[in-house]
């Protein structure tokens, strides 16, 4: 999977992360900078995703809502903000936007979340689409949240997976439903955080992780994942396409790059690995 046309994004742990999902207008969280590096994309998103209210992941909302309010393009086009319930820190952010909100031109909504609450994103049926939350391990005492993207499609029903072509054809035409529904997880984004459970996110096809730590000796007090934990994640999930992100700037994009080799070798992971460190996103596994 060639992630390079489905996301754009920054994260430098501390510093600012943000990250365009592009296939449903979504952005999950709104670092600092954010705004600036979407230039005209900006006006696509219609649904802001916040993990959880630490600065490097809001910063970017008083400027992005005012570039979608006095640009060029659809300044006129709603945006949903989605978040954590009761997370005092977007509270605040909340508040002060409340009090600039007049110049903003469009409709403009806060949405509380709980986990495992449920987002619709496209018609009900065939290939409908949903948001749905999963609660990670990041604030001690407060809620914060992962989403994952859920798409409902169509498989051989098990008891008939070892028949052949010619018997499932004769079953079609007698009027036998040989197919089920199913939901597919088409993509899972985990915020910051300690590593996810893998059963929240197993199957997905795209796997966001965080993965702040390259040696866990260096984690001390923090709520973060090591690279080993959110590839070992990714192979009990048994996901098909891992990004790595969130890596702190004590480290360099070297130490980066050997670290998920030597790893992902240990581990032992069959899938492929991208990483975003800043604004250089690349496949290195």
């Amino acid at each position: 999977m060639d992630i390079s046309s489905l996301v754009q994004g920054y994260s430098k742990g501390l510093y600012a992360s943000w990250l365009h999902y592009k296939p449903d207008n979504l952005l999950v969280d709104c670092g600092e900078g954010c705004a600036s590096a979407l230039g005209n994309s900006g006006y696509a998103i219609e649904r802001v995703l916040l993990t959880h209210g630490h600065i490097d992941h809001i910063a970017g909302l008083p400027v992005l809502l005012w570039a979608r309010a006095a640009g060029m393009g659809d300044n006129e086009k709603p945006l949903e903000i989605y978040y954590p319930r009761d997370d005092l820190y977007i509270a605040d952010m909340m508040q002060f936007l409340e009090r600039t909100r007049a110049k903003v031109s469009f409709d403009l909504q806060f949405i509380p979340l709980d986990a495992n609450a449920s987002i619709p994103l496209t018609e009900s049926g065939t290939h409908a689409r949903r948001i749905q939350t999963f609660a990670t391990q990041h604030m001690t005492g407060r809620l914060t949240l992962g989403y994952k993207i859920l798409e409902t499609r169509s498989r051989l029903k098990i008891e008939y997976s070892k028949l052949s072509q010619n018997e499932l054809r004769d079953l079609s035409i007698s009027g036998e439903t040989l197919s089920e529904p199913y939901e597919a997880t088409i993509a899972a984004f985990g915020g910051d955080g300690l590593a996810l459970n893998a059963n929240d996110v197993r199957g997905a096809e795209l796997l966001v992780h965080e993965a702040t730590i390259l040696d866990a000796q260096d984690r001390k007090h923090q709520l973060h994942a090591t690279v080993t934990e959110a590839l070992q994640v990714a192979r009990d999930a048994d996901v098909k396409t891992l990004l790595l992100q969130h890596f702190s700037g004590r480290y360099r994009a070297s130490e980066i790059k050997k670290c998920v080799q030597d790893e992902a070798a240990r581990v032992g992971i069959s899938c492929e690995v991208w990483c975003l460190f800043r604004d250089k996103l690349w496949r290195e596994i």
